[in-house]
């Protein structure tokens, strides 16, 4: 065989490595960005808006339940006289409207989300007329009866108001379900970038290869960067399993947060419920009530209440870590620059490694 035959040979293999090289980048860098950028997008709508609605409709029916005892309790203690339905109830309520404007802000339902919040919005304006007119009524010397049938008129609207918050919630979590389920974070999203990182790692390998038996050299040191930066690549992309991992976790803890607002929503119900009876039945054989100045604040929760192990504490610190946890699955640290920056450098030094030895069958034969 002539040598030029040789030389066309070399140079044709020569270039068919750089060319499929460059081209397994591209590809690598598509599915690494795409599957990168794909649980980003993911975990930063999780994060910014499906775990904080989740957990402010929580709060919102926790400052409900709460404004509605606080109310009954001022009633039934007959501080009525003096402010109405009382502070405690003022403060509650208005943080719960400040946690529907959170729901609002943050809503993940979409149009049936925004929907369920008018109607809970418009109920409360309702609810807390209710509250005012059993005050006014209550406030009156024979207005008992007519304050009652306001305040069970307000208890019920309640009622209605907590099952609309639990169906909203409800699609809350089917939009957080649908991300931490979703196609980006799904496992079969691995192979999308796995296997191009693994060809491009391979033919790499294949092109040191033939550069040591046909130019008799050991190591090729721009291919062996160049498989450093793939591995740099891949390693960046992986960093994308961890962030599904958190946002599955953040899942969990929410979870855990829902279980012990069930519990203390359960027990402001049992607080709360045979104070509401006891008012309701007094109001209908009212007895004087003593000089309201004298009589002591309605009574605030124990202290023990809201300690660590009960269950209000328990649902912050479970709330505070699905937070924690989303946010930091929504962190990318710079993910997708250092993968165009690490792809862009294995282009660049496959051209290094490979472009000398076209060179030198230019015009040389062997």
């Amino acid at each position: 065989m002539s040598g030029t035959a040789l030389t066309s040979t070399t140079r044709r293999t020569l270039l068919r490595l750089l060319w499929a090289l460059l081209a397994a980048n591209a590809v690598a860098l598509a599915g690494c960005l795409a599957v990168f950028l794909g649980v980003q997008r993911t975990t930063e709508a999780a994060a910014d808006r499906s775990v904080p609605a989740i957990l402010a409709v929580y709060d919102a029916q926790v400052a409900l339940r709460e404004a509605h005892g606080a109310a009954v309790a001022s009633f039934a203690a007959c501080t009525r006289l003096l402010a109405g339905p009382g502070e405690d109830y003022q403060n509650q309520i208005a943080r719960a409207g400040q946690h529907l404007a959170e729901v609002a802000e943050d809503n993940a339902a979409g149009d049936e989300g925004s929907r369920d919040i008018q109607v809970v919005e418009a109920s409360l304006v309702t609810y807390t007329g209710l509250i005012e007119r059993a005050h006014a009524h209550f406030a009156q010397p024979d207005g008992g009866a007519l304050g009652a049938a306001a305040l069970r008129d307000a208890s019920g609207l309640l009622e209605e108001i907590l099952d609309r918050l639990d169906l909203l919630r409800g699609k809350q979590v089917a939009a957080l379900d649908r991300q931490v389920d979703g196609t980006w974070t799904g496992p079969a999203m691995v192979l999308l970038w796995l296997l191009p990182v693994l060809v491009l790692g391979g033919l790499l390998v294949a092109a040191q290869l033939f550069l040591r038996d046909r130019f008799r050299r050991v190591l090729n040191a721009p291919l062996l960067l160049a498989t450093l930066a793939v591995v740099a690549m891949g390693g960046t992309t992986a960093t994308s399993l961890r962030s599904t991992d958190q946002l599955a976790d953040a899942r969990t803890e929410t979870g855990s947060a829902a279980r012990a607002r069930e519990t203390q929503l359960t027990s402001l119900v049992d607080r709360d419920a045979g104070r509401l009876a006891a008012l309701l039945a007094a109001a209908y054989a009212p007895t004087p009530c003593p000089d309201t100045a004298a009589q002591p604040r309605p009574p605030r929760k124990a202290a023990s209440d809201d300690g660590p192990d009960s269950p209000a504490g328990k649902a912050w610190t479970h709330s505070q870590e699905a937070t924690t946890l989303a946010a930091r699955g929504a962190n990318s640290r710079g993910g997708e620059i250092v993968l165009l920056a690490t792809s862009l450098l294995a282009a660049t030094l496959v051209i290094f490694g490979l472009l000398p030895r076209l060179e030198e069958y230019r015009y040389r034969q062997r």
